[in-house]
């Protein structure tokens, strides 16, 4: 069952010129790396947040963190997306009345693909409750005729590649959901962007010894210019597009001598 707790809230400075007109965006996933430096870069522009996670602790220090930096206001719920009674409609309510709702759930789950246990997982946090909520989302917004939805993706949905497929199918999903999502909801003005980000300096990379690893300040800025422009897919960083479209362009016989 969800369940909400408010932290202490602050009201925003209206002297440090980077006032939104009082937006305030649900970050659902909030304590993950890449989703801190988000709210952290929102809340500098002046956003109000609501952050959610599963993590009570997580988000308490998060949203400590950011009225220490920011005086924005600034609440948590509590959301899992594992929970079996999950109602994305009474989480969407709980949130409260948002303008900005940003999904950046996810998780790569088993390292091995051909574990079949944990397809199941995979698919479910990665793409069919985020589906889900990003659906309960729409509808709110719709109803004030106004809002924006970002949906962080991955450009592993951009073709299956050995390594990840049962991520990379669910983002995959999740892309084209997001697409439809856009399409439908567009007319009602709700915005809907799909995020499709690279390596980042992450856990997920702190391994990996690459130049194409970028930073997560640096992702950030880019997915919220991008989100403030009502852009409809990105890359982030931009290169990324022109990477994905080499490797889904790579003839299939020669995709299967490779390894990716």
């Amino acid at each position: 069952m969800i369940t909400g707790k408010k932290t202490i809230s602050a009201e925003i400075n209206h002297n440090t010129g980077h006032n939104t007109g009082h937006r305030t965006a649900l970050v659902i996933g909030a304590t993950s790396s890449m989703a801190q430096a988000l709210c952290r870069g929102l809340a500098a522009r002046g956003y109000g947040l609501v952050l959610a996670g599963r993590d009570e602790g997580e988000l308490k220090l998060l949203s400590q963190d950011i009225r220490t930096r920011s005086p924005v206001p600034c609440r948590t719920l509590l959301l899992d997306l594992m929970d079996a009674n999950l109602s994305p409609e009474l989480f969407m309510e709980q949130a409260g009345d948002v303008d900005d709702v940003i999904i950046a759930a996810g998780d790569m789950g088993a390292t091995d693909p051909t574990d079949i246990a944990n397809l199941a997982y995979t698919m479910r946090v990665n793409y069919t409750v985020p589906a889900q909520l990003a659906t309960a989302a729409a509808i709110k917004l719709a109803k004030k005729k106004e809002g924006r939805i970002t949906i962080i993706s991955s450009v592993a949905g951009d073709r299956g590649r050995q390594s990840n497929y049962a991520y990379g199918s669910a983002k995959a999903a999740l892309n084209a959901f997001a697409s439809g999502l856009r399409n439908r909801f567009c007319k009602q003005g709700v915005h809907v962007m799909t995020v499709k980000p690279g390596f980042m300096d992450t856990p997920m990379t702190w391994e990996m010894n690459s130049p194409l690893i970028a930073s997560r300040e640096y992702c950030a800025r880019k997915i919220i210019a991008a989100m403030e422009k009502n852009k409809d897919v990105i890359y982030v960083p931009f290169f990324w597009r022109f990477i994905m479209l080499i490797i889904m362009h790579i003839p299939e016989k020669i995709f299967k001598k490779l390894s990716m």
